[in-house]
């Protein structure tokens, strides 16, 4: 129970702003600073694929990276977002402890936000290739800032040594701003 709070409470606090800060610095469409592939990008560690689909780009550290496809557009159901991690293993953690908050930079909108992902896997890839997905319906075109933030599930806290310790370790943030197209 401790731990669901204290992921409820860093989601809550990070999701404002108050623990990190946007690590895009380029301006785009009315100022907004979308986050763009860096002069040096972000390869995962082996045997994790280092690249991304067309126009997209890896994102992150080992601890938590995602995706960024820079096309984003407002559509009912929302936009599909993978996460992945070093060491990530679904056979292992059976519901990932992973939300995600989206806030309007640019107006005013309420936040977004899942509480709920699902283990996923690409085919023929084995550990490598386990990770999280879940997503989001942003509701407006503009400059969005979405916020990720994963908690070790109690079954991976336990099997450490000294068993289940919520600490600072455990939780992991990635913060990253997004162009919505109308």
């Amino acid at each position: 129970m401790y731990s669901r709070s204290l992921f409820l409470a860093l989601s809550l606090a990070i999701s404002v702003g108050c623990l990190c800060t946007p690590l895009a610095a380029d301006k785009y469409k009315q100022g907004c600073p979308f986050t763009k592939p860096s002069e040096h990008p972000f390869v995962p560690p082996p045997p994790y694929k280092s690249t991304a689909g067309i126009d997209e780009f890896l994102y992150g550290t080992p601890a938590l990276w995602t995706i960024i496809h820079p096309g984003w557009r407002v559509h009912r159901g929302g936009q599909k977002l993978p996460y992945f991690r070093e060491g990530y293993d679904w056979m292992k953690e059976k519901g990932p402890r992973l939300t995600v908050v989206a806030r309007r930079l640019d107006g005013n909108s309420p936040l977004v936000w899942n509480g709920y992902a699902n283990n996923a896997s690409i085919e023929g890839e084995g550990a490598a290739g386990m990770f999280m997905t879940t997503g989001v319906d942003i509701p407006s075109s503009g400059c969005w800032e979405i916020g990720a933030h994963y908690l070790a599930s109690a079954d991976v806290l336990a099997a450490q040594p000294g068993g289940y310790v919520p600490s600072p370790d455990n939780v992991q943030a990635l913060t990253y701003i997004v162009w919505v197209e109308p």
